[in-house]
């Protein structure tokens, strides 16, 4: 069905990458996943009611949330796809994010008044009344819950939307709460033991369980995620293929909501080349980066002497240096500026993200080890965290 209003109601509906496409999809899932929840509360708790059973009265809470939910979806993507303002110059669409943190917030409310109402049960339990129509209602709301899951996931792939996948996984979640409600409302008829509340409670942390995580999973883009590995290193490695470019170091990704990332990153260039020549590859490479990956991005040339014999020799000895006191270190940015008296070896010394040494004492095992070579040797270097 969602393929099929997509094609009634989207524009240009398979150019996934739009902004205004995303809104769109976002827009129709919600309003579709908010009917369908509606529909649900409806007889759950109707039905609850009529069976006098706590476990299913806590499972059409449970959709009620989910209606806030999409309603948070809903306002979230029409939110993110506002244009840039003086406030918010890199677009609103972190709050997309924040909308994924309100459905969290909801789920996790709920789940904390139905686990205990459930626990009340239990110690107080009520007889539950069976019948097949509440039993047939439960049975349909499970694949009422499925197919949303299903266009939910195929969605949020097709837009890289966390709020979607959020959703999806709910829906998913809400298929173990339904089934545990169908097990304790069959098991009145064989017992009189509290199933009821037990049911419910169990309902209940699943719930819980899932608004922890789903406030994880949104929380962690707005803090700021590492990018994706595969996704820097093809980016890396089609940069690397133009022959102007020598190495490349200092990347940075900068996500700021689905379809708004920004890239930062150094290229290492021939001093000895044409700079004009040189510039415009750094354009073009600009220009193809936005086009191919639709990222916006920025270059910083730093040039250096490739064909200095002195420079190279003096980079591999301090590329060894540096990769003996840890393989995971490198160097870039290397430079030599020779005097009367002594030489300048000016470089970046670069560490893995979650490295803990002391820079100060690196620095001085590093001098020290290049003054152990040659005393006329001096340092001046930068230690720098790998952001990727």
């Amino acid at each position: 069905m969602i393929n099929y209003l997509a094609k009634k109601f989207i524009n240009n509906y398979q150019n996934y990458d739009n902004n205004k496409v995303r809104e769109q999809y976002g827009t129709l899932c919600s309003l579709v996943s908010i009917g369908c929840n509606i529909i649900l509360v409806l007889f759950k708790l109707t039905m609850g009611g009529i069976t006098n059973s706590i476990a299913i009265i806590a499972d059409g809470l449970n959709n009620l949330s989910d209606v806030g939910s999409n309603l948070a979806s809903l306002f979230g993507f029409k939110l993110a796809n506002k244009h840039p303002d003086a406030e918010h110059p890199y677009g609103h669409g972190r709050i997309e994010y924040v909308a994924g943190l309100i459905i969290a917030f909801l789920i996790l409310l709920v789940g904390f008044q139905s686990l205990r109402d459930s626990v009340l049960k239990i110690f107080n339990p009520e007889k539950v009344v069976f019948t097949y129509i509440a039993a047939i209602i439960l049975v349909v709301s499970i694949f009422i819950k499925l197919y949303m899951a299903h266009f939910n996931k195929i969605v949020a792939g097709k837009i890289n939307s966390t709020t979607l996948q959020a959703a999806s996984q709910d829906s998913l979640n809400d298929c173990l709460t339904t089934a545990a409600s169908l097990i304790a409302l069959i098991a009145s008829i064989y017992t009189d033991l509290p199933i009821d509340g037990i049911i419910g409670s169990l309902v209940s942390i699943i719930v819980l369980k899932s608004g922890i995580e789903i406030f994880k999973d949104t929380v962690n883009p707005l803090l700021g995620m590492a990018p994706d590995k595969e996704l820097v290193k093809e980016i890396a490695d089609y940069i690397l293929s133009y022959p102007e470019v020598l190495g490349i170091h200092d990347l940075m990704m900068h996500d700021y909501g689905p379809g708004r990332r920004f890239l930062t990153l150094h290229t290492e260039v021939n001093c000895n080349d044409d700079i004009m020549a040189v510039h415009d590859a750094m354009d073009i490479i600009e220009r193809a980066i936005l086009d191919k990956y639709h990222i916006l991005t920025t270059i910083h040339m730093d040039p250096i002497d490739s064909n200095d014999a002195l420079t190279n020799e003096l980079k591999e000895m301090v590329a060894t240096i540096v990769k003996d006191i840890n393989q995971e270190y490198s160097i870039h940015d290397f430079r030599v500026v020779t005097g009367p008296t002594h030489t300048n070896l000016i470089f970046d010394v670069l560490l893995p993200i979650d490295d803990q040494v002391d820079h100060k004492s690196l620095k001085k095992e590093i001098d020290q080890k290049i003054k152990n070579i040659n005393e006329n040797y001096f340092t001046v270097m930068q230690i720098e965290h790998s952001y990727i």
